[in-house]
């Protein structure tokens, strides 16, 4: 991939993250990481991830401060997310890879991810704004983990009718100082 076409899925994520930001904004960061995690770049999406969260707090009425909690609040549980499906389900965002676990044993373990990072952005809020309601916090459960699992699904169903790249296209390449021999 090539560096500005790895540009424009971050800006094409971006809008869609912007559009989704006041109702449910990790479900769209889960799969945004999930998406991005094949180039091997990530911290470059946690940044936009991160810039682009904190700024939207910013700029709906949120402090700096406030808007740098909610980054990591979104952030963070995102990340989780991607790192626990690529690892409890490896090769299920490419469809491919761990065909001989049931279907149902891989949506457990999709739903496992998703729970957890909705349960960790829920740490992450109470410590960030205390006082959360018990039906508050199980509703925001229930959503952020409906929300992810269910997102996640119809992108990577979605991903199945769009064309992918060119099996001779590789990952972008790390940098910084280690040479590839």
């Amino acid at each position: 991939m090539t560096v500005a076409r790895y540009v424009a899925r971050i800006a094409a994520f971006a809008v869609v993250q912007l559009l989704a930001f006041p109702f449910l904004p990790l479900p769209v960061a889960a799969v945004w990481m999930l998406a991005q995690g094949r180039w091997g770049l990530r911290r470059f999406d946690v940044i936009a991830l991160a810039t682009l969260t904190a700024a939207a707090t910013v700029a709906t009425g949120g402090g700096t401060l406030s808007g740098l909690g909610a980054a990591v609040a979104v952030t963070a549980p995102a990340v989780l997310f991607a790192v626990l499906v690529e690892r409890w389900a490896p090769g299920w965002w490419l469809r491919h890879g761990d065909r001989f676990r049931p279907g149902r044993a891989r949506l457990a373990r999709i739903a496992a991810a998703a729970a957890l990072s909705a349960v960790a952005a829920l740490v992450l809020r109470a410590v960030i704004t205390p006082g959360m309601s018990l039906s508050g916090v199980l509703l925001t459960l229930l959503g952020e983990t409906a929300g992810t699992l269910l997102l996640a699904s119809a992108a990577r169903a979605l991903g199945a009718f769009l064309p992918g790249p060119p099996a001779d296209v590789a990952p972008l390449a790390r940098t910084g100082g280690r040479s590839r021999r």
